[in-house]
């Protein structure tokens, strides 16, 4: 189902979303986590809702538009940004509490420059609190109406996704 909001006079569509996902996920990488080698590759070749040795971060959408907004990034990566984000060594972090936090906040963090986008558009829109799981072989679905936008990003060898999940139209 193509992805499409149409808010007064202005629409955005899934490749506008998508577009705006890439200036904020790089954004959010250069400037909180100091990490700007990374690039998109949309779209997406083929769905994915299996994760391995991941950790995925989940923003819910309530308001005039409701939905989820998500990261899924393998652990080393998120281990290795939440420690850039930290200013500290990867050996350094202690557990997973680190780590989940940090990605979770990242998550929020894309999860704000959505709901500015809509909000710009005289959206009403509310975030929840973040959630966060982890683990060596999972999945996520959204069970939902509505359709995705999905931005797959590269560094290096390793591939993550962001994710805006919308409900209606």
């Amino acid at each position: 189902m193509p992805l499409s909001f149409t808010i007064g006079d202005a629409t955005l569509g899934e490749a506008d979303l998508a577009v705006h996902m890439v200036g904020a996920v790089k954004n959010i990488f250069s400037t909180m986590v100091f990490i700007d080698d990374i690039a998109d590759s949309y779209p997406l070749d083929k769905p994915v809702s299996h994760f391995t040795c991941s950790i995925s971060g989940m923003v819910g959408l309530g308001g005039d538009c409701t939905g989820m907004v998500g990261i899924h990034i393998p652990e080393e990566l998120a281990r290795e940004a939440t420690a850039s984000m930290l200013g500290m060594e990867m050996d350094e972090l202690e557990g997973d509490g680190d780590v989940n936090d940090a990605m979770g906040e990242l998550t929020n963090m894309l999860a704000g420059e959505i709901k500015m986008i809509f909000s710009a558009r005289g959206m009403r829109i509310c975030l929840s609190t973040p959630s966060v799981i982890s683990g060596k072989e999972y999945s996520v679905e959204v069970v939902s109406s509505g359709a995705a936008v999905v931005v797959p990003f590269n560094r290096g060898e390793q591939r993550f996704l962001a994710t805006l999940q919308l409900e209606g139209s």
